[in-house]
């Protein structure tokens, strides 16, 4: 499986430690020693973490069976987010799994969108002036769309589809972080792993 915006591995340990070869990728190189690091210390020896831009990754086609990626992907720009997904596609095994937990808003053009920059200003407004420096600072970043850029459900469900996921399902989680679920069609090859173990074959 391969971790996008991997961080020290909240995703990658968890899943190694469940028998997945894992690829973690970060930006930060500190980010992918602490990863190497922890999986070391947790004698996960099917962990590679790679200190890189996400946009400029590499794979060999139908080389993985599951991506993921956690609050990363809203740092992209637009176009890369497109060509990321197009990558996925490309990147996953028929059957393989794209999934994606981010911050997941609009600019104010849905309810929900609204509903969300209603309550986190309200919140903000409540601490004082600290907040209210905060109000102004988040505005001209998301505004801006200097640091983060984030997309909606809507608009990453688009993505998915143009790139020929089906099914894709997105999902709420809490305020304004959401989740999409999308499958690259086609029957999984028969890993090695999914071989019967002897008692199954006795009973067939």
């Amino acid at each position: 499986m391969l971790d996008l915006g991997c961080g020290t591995g909240q995703i990658s340990l968890p899943l190694a430690a469940l028998g997945a070869d894992v690829v973690g990728i970060d930006v930060s190189p500190a980010m992918a020693d602490r990863l190497l690091a922890e999986a070391g210390r947790q004698g996960l020896r099917s962990v590679t973490a790679v200190a890189m831009p996400i946009e400029k990754l590499v794979l060999q086609p139908g080389s993985v069976d599951l991506i993921v990626s956690s609050y990363a992907l809203h740092h992209l720009r637009d176009p890369d987010k497109a060509r990321l997904i197009q990558a996925c596609y490309q990147w996953l095994r028929p059957g393989g799994r794209l999934v994606i937990a981010d911050m997941m808003l609009g600019r104010g053009g849905s309810a929900r969108d609204r509903e969300i920059i209603r309550a986190k200003i309200g919140t903000l407004a409540r601490r004082g002036p600290g907040g209210w420096w905060r109000i102004a600072k988040n505005a001209v970043r998301y505004l801006a769309r200097v640091q983060e850029r984030p997309i909606s459900m809507a608009a990453w469900t688009r993505l998915c589809e143009t790139a020929g996921f089906t099914p894709v399902y997105t999902f709420t989680i809490v305020a304004e972080a959401g989740l999409v679920t999308a499958r690259r069609p086609g029957a999984p090859a028969r890993r090695l792993a999914e071989r019967p173990t002897a008692s199954q074959a006795a009973r067939r």
